[in-house]
């Protein structure tokens, strides 16, 4: 994915920010925002140890998205969690 459509795949998660997936946004890290990450010698680390919790590492920006349970979509403060991180790689620009 190149870095527009990452940006512009970002951008659109903010706009749904109540509407987004644990599987939708797991994927989009450990598949676009890591190789991102590396390609730029950006630091990038998922940590999981089989439970609901998964903890990113994104530049010098962490933070922990908790699985939902009973449904498959995240709490917003998770996904503004995540926006953030984005903000400081440059893949998202807040209002």
């Amino acid at each position: 994915m190149d870095d527009a459509r990452l940006r512009q795949r970002v951008k659109e998660i903010a706009d749904s920010v109540k509407n987004v997936r644990d599987d939708e946004l797991f994927a989009l890290l450990d598949n676009h925002i890591q190789p991102f990450c590396q390609a730029r010698g950006l630091r990038y680390d998922h940590r999981n140890r089989g439970g609901s919790h998964h903890v990113f590492t994104v530049g010098t920006s962490t933070f922990t998205v908790a699985g939902p349970h009973g449904t498959s979509l995240l709490k917003p403060v998770y996904v503004r969690s995540f926006l953030d991180a984005m903000a400081e790689i440059d893949l998202y620009e807040q209002e």
